[in-house]
């Protein structure tokens, strides 16, 4: 029989795992989609599917978390946000594929599916600076930690991701419930990113999806990331092929110059390959070997421990 001591030990160990399994209950499954807008009816028929391992005219906007094992999660947080011109996502390539390795190295991960150019600007980025307000709003109950959440895109999702780390946030027409949280990440990483929507730099199907067919010259420079750097731009690190095809290098130059004249927090690492889109995988010659420098970046910045 328990001595009264015993007892009231075995009572708050008893409260303590309680408590523990109530908060990992509150959590969202691994792999299930959370809507960015959940205060809204969502839009019915939803149109989205995916085709090819890449998704399309997405309607309901969503985060989907992908958890480190247990006792690995050191409380930093990656929104992911897949390329494809504003057109489709590349939903394994640049997304799922990006989750496992962040959380193999004990980062949360939540790629994100954004409205591309069935709605046009300024839903894309609404829909990034959201996803950022949203994990800050819920960091403590998923034990994350608020001041270490960045963002990670690739070709549109790095001009995407550039866009919700560079520029001011932009106002919905009703109040945002959630707009008492910043929506600026504390560090961004972009991948062969589209930054200019200008000259011959351009990536022309980038920019028609976002802005639509002959945009306006002032809409088209305040949507070029170059000229949005301002004196809060976070720590950034940028990646990109010397001879890619589709995006040339010309707008991470431009950039990193932007950048640098606020802050020597940047890094810019540019591999001798042609191939636009590599994403994390090997056998891209040289190329292969940034997710190493990303790695120690990463380490410098706190986001891996």
């Amino acid at each position: 029989m328990m001595n009264p001591k015993e007892l009231g030990q075995l009572l708050v160990l008893s409260l303590l795992l309680a408590l523990s399994a109530a908060g990992a209950s509150e959590r969202p499954a691994d792999g299930e989609p959370l809507p960015l807008w959940p205060e809204r009816e969502p839009v019915q028929p939803d149109r989205q599917r995916i085709e090819d391992q890449r998704i399309y005219h997405v309607d309901n906007p969503a985060i989907t978390p992908f958890w480190p094992e247990a006792g690995q999660a050191n409380g930093a947080a990656m929104l992911v946000f897949p390329g494809g011109g504003y057109r489709r996502l590349a939903w394994d390539k640049e997304g799922t594929d990006i989750a496992d390795w962040l959380t193999a190295r004990g980062i949360a991960a939540f790629v994100v599916t954004y409205r591309m150019i069935d709605y046009g600007y300024p839903a894309p980025q609404l829909d990034g600076q959201r996803a950022v307000r949203y994990l800050r709003r819920e960091a403590e109950q998923w034990g994350l930690d608020p001041n270490r959440i960045g963002v990670m895109g690739f070709s549109a999702g790095g001009h995407l991701a550039g866009s919700v780390a560079l520029r001011e946030p932009l106002s919905v027409k009703q109040s945002d419930a959630w707009d008492t949280f910043d929506p600026r990440p504390d560090l961004a990483v972009l991948a062969y990113p589209v930054v200019t929507l200008e000259g011959e730099a351009a990536h022309i199907g980038s920019r028609d999806a976002l802005l639509g067919e002959g945009p306006d010259p002032a809409r088209v420079k305040e949507n070029s990331l170059h000229h949005q750097v301002t004196e809060r731009v976070p720590p950034l690190f940028l990646v990109h092929g010397g001879g890619d095809r589709s995006v040339p290098l010309a707008n991470s130059l431009m950039l990193l110059e932007a950048v640098r004249a606020h802050s020597d927090d940047v890094e810019l690492h540019v591999y001798p390959t042609d191939v636009h889109g590599f994403g994390m995988e090997a056998g891209h010659g040289s190329a292969s070997s940034w997710p190493q420098a990303l790695e120690a970046w990463l380490r410098t910045q706190d986001f891996i421990r």
